[in-house]
């Protein structure tokens, strides 16, 4: 009798796909363990063993050993006895090497003293060339005064007239092309660069002495004799003035001298006109040619401090007399 055929099969493969990815998982989890309880020293001490088969690499060890050892030794021979002599070989590379840091320390020193043999050149040359200009410049002022030397001839300053017993004591200041020169009355001057004008102390300090001392004037008697006073009044031949102080002073007509009595019709003169009593002290511009940047610097200085002034144009580049500029 035949067997009748199962009309249902069972199929395993599911089962055993899933078994070998547990087995899979399983593995690499063992794995990660073993790794991770891995001693780093016994891997060291295993590779250390390994070298220690392999004769070669012992060969080359213990011929680095020696060396080193023997070096030690020279050391500590050096040490003991520093006197001793030195090994040939090493010796001539020491030598080599001083020799090598002397060269080095000659180049060094060489550059250094071109450097400084250059530097003094440099110097020598600014030096000479500083003179070339000043010897330029004179040259150029003597070709120029060859040329026109009527343009630097001295410049002699004197009032209108004969000049002699005048009746004004004016402060000057020369404007030049760099600033100012102010002439003071002991015979000196200084000099004001132009940028410096606005601001100069001992410039303004004289400006204002100059309009605070306008109304006075120097009288001198018939014997010589010097008065600095301001005029008052005169009433037939008797003649009154006052000093700084406010002490009077009277006199005669016939006591002072003639430049001073010539100031006294002056001073009748502009009264009976109606006119500002005349004075003698302001300020009076010597005007270079390139002077007109600092004139109106200072110019501008003295309006500001009250103080009268004028001008004189000088039509030259000589130097400037005021030895003829005298006071009555």
């Amino acid at each position: 009798m035949k067997k009748k055929k199962n009309d249902l099969q069972i199929s395993l493969f599911p089962f055993l796909s899933i078994l070998a990815c547990v087995i899979g998982i399983l593995t690499l989890m063992i794995t990660a363990i073993v790794i991770a309880q891995i001693d780093p020293e016994a891997v060291a001490e295993k590779v250390e063993t390994a070298f220690e088969d392999n004769e070669e690499f012992q060969k080359q060890i213990a011929e680095k050993k020696q060396e080193l050892e023997k070096l030690r030794m020279e050391i500590q021979s050096i040490k003991e006895n520093p006197k001793k002599s030195i090994d040939p070989k090493s010796k001539d590379q020491l030598k080599k090497e001083i020799a090598a840091v002397v060269k080095k320390t000659e180049k060094r020193k060489s550059e250094k003293k071109q450097s400084q043999a250059i530097q003094g050149q440099v110097v020598k040359v600014k030096n000479d060339l500083a003179k070339l200009m000043k010897d330029l410049e004179e040259a150029e002022e003597e070709w120029q005064l060859m040329k026109d030397p009527e343009k630097f001839a001295t410049m002699v300053v004197k009032q209108s007239g004969s000049g002699a017993g005048g009746d004004l004591e004016p402060t000057f200041i020369e404007c030049h092309e760099k600033g100012i020169r102010v002439y003071e009355e002991n015979g000196t001057h200084y000099e004001v660069p132009t940028a410096q004008i606005s601001g100069h102390a001992k410039l303004k300090a004289l400006i204002q002495k100059v309009a605070r001392e306008a109304p006075y004037r120097m009288w001198r008697s018939a014997q010589g004799f010097k008065m600095e006073a301001r005029f008052i009044k005169r009433e037939g031949s008797n003649v009154t003035l006052k000093d700084k102080k406010g002490k009077e002073i009277k006199l005669t007509a016939i006591q002072l001298a003639p430049g001073s009595r010539n100031v006294i019709r002056k001073y009748e003169e502009a009264r009976k006109d109606k006119r500002p009593d005349p004075e003698a002290r302001y300020v009076i511009f010597l005007l270079r040619n390139k002077g007109y940047s600092a004139w109106t610097r200072v110019a501008k200085v003295c309006q500001g401090l009250g103080c009268r002034h004028g001008q004189l144009p000088l039509d030259g580049e000589g130097e400037i007399d005021l030895s003829r500029f005298r006071g009555s």
